[in-house]
């Protein structure tokens, strides 16, 4: 209960080491381990995509824009490129043309979920909270990973939306008993504990907390903070 007290007790995504744009974008297979039935289009932009790598690897960054839209320019369904190139924009940045290539990147399925994420933390950042939480939805939707469920908690619970956090926190709780992960699936856990008891403050429709409980009546203040 403590873990859950300290973790909802502090401002969701505040002060969070959140990975840089360009760290969080996995690295696309190499042109060699590509299918093999693959077209020659196909090929030809994965060889641009991976000079692009490169390049911004050796901080070429005016190489790396050359080659990453050459790579979109010859294959412009190649998902992996408009993340990488959206992220470089970031880096630089250049916040609204990163926004414009993932909102292309989001019309591919390859891409979809990664790109809303993305857009999301753009939206979050600019203050656009509402679609921020749409496009962190969408992306969730899309792909339930742990990272996108963590975050997508973090922001309910930083909206005070107790019901909703305890949804997705309950998600994760699935998710990591799935995968065999044990720390992870206690620490959902605990703060699925947490959750309901804020959840029954704030729903008439749920079980309220007694009011002899201490710890209860202590997360229902952390609640009006």
């Amino acid at each position: 209960m403590l873990a859950g007290l300290v973790w909802l007790g502090q401002p969701a995504l505040a002060g969070a080491q959140a990975p840089g744009p360009e760290q969080r974008v996995p690295t696309p297979a190499s042109a060699a381990s590509a299918v093999s039935g693959e077209g020659w289009s196909r090929r030809l932009a994965r060889s641009h995509l991976e000079r692009a790598l490169t390049l911004e690897q050796r901080d070429d960054i005016a190489g790396a824009l050359r080659e990453y839209t050459q790579c979109i320019a010859i294959d412009s369904t190649l998902g992996d490129a408009y993340l990488r190139l959206g992220a470089l924009r970031e880096r630089m940045g250049d916040a609204r043309e990163a926004e414009l290539v993932y909102s292309e990147a989001v019309r591919l399925g390859d891409s979809r979920a990664q790109a809303l994420l993305f857009r999301a933390h753009l939206h979050r950042a600019a203050g656009r909270s509402a679609r921020a939480l749409s496009d962190l939805e969408a992306s969730v939707e899309l792909d339930a990973n742990r990272e996108a469920l963590s975050e997508l908690a973090r922001v309910y619970v930083e909206a005070h939306a107790w019901s909703a956090a305890l949804a997705t926190v309950r998600r994760l709780a699935s998710t990591a008993l799935e995968s065999g992960d044990r720390a992870g699936l206690e620490a959902a856990r605990l703060e699925v504990r947490a959750l309901r008891v804020l959840a029954a403050e704030t729903d008439p429709t749920s079980e309220r907390v007694n009011r002899h409980n201490w710890v209860g009546r202590a997360l229902a203040r952390i609640a009006q903070r």
